[in-house]
């Protein structure tokens, strides 16, 4: 119990500065530290250094974050003709054009690469087929067709504003 004290003690402003990075209601945020350390008071006979006390602390947090996500999607339903919703609607319109936009921006970049590299860079990360598959195909080493694909992805990531 001391050696819980102690932990509590010890961890209890951090976590709580944790948790409320991803959350922002006061009572959400209490009630995930309380439900970490209750996890940490559960397994904490199964650690013994003090970075493992650590690490089960702050994994406990992520996945406390991560559950209580779950769970908060798991009951919104939005309303057909609110205010909120209409909002969504014109953000989601916006976010389409982007993407269409970032597309048209690929492509053309696409098409600047040497088309051989293209065309295992479409098979791979667009028809989803393996590297062993395409190299087989096209009787080259696994590691070729692999070289040409990262070829690609660096030459696109050097020209696009995002990462994949």
């Amino acid at each position: 119990m001391d050696h819980f004290k102690e932990i509590y003690s010890g961890y209890k402003h951090r976590v709580y500065f944790f948790v409320a990075k991803y959350l922002s209601e006061e009572e959400d945020i209490e009630e995930i530290v309380q439900d970490i350390f209750m996890h940490v008071w559960k397994y904490l006979s199964k650690t013994h250094s003090p970075s493992e006390i650590e690490a089960l602390i702050f994994k406990s947090a992520k996945q406390e974050i991560s559950n209580f996500y779950r769970k908060r999607k798991m009951i919104f339903v939005p309303l057909e003709n609110s205010p909120e919703n209409q909002d969504e609607e014109s953000s989601e319109i916006e976010k389409q054009l982007q993407q269409e936009d970032q597309l048209k921006k690929i492509e053309s970049l696409l098409e600047q690469v040497p088309e051989r590299s293209r065309e295992f860079f479409i098979q791979n990360k667009i028809q989803n087929l393996s590297l062993f598959t395409i190299a087989q195909e096209n009787d080259i080493s696994k590691t070729a067709v692999e070289k040409h694909v990262n070829k690609v992805l660096k030459f696109l990531r050097t020209n696009l504003n995002f990462w994949f």
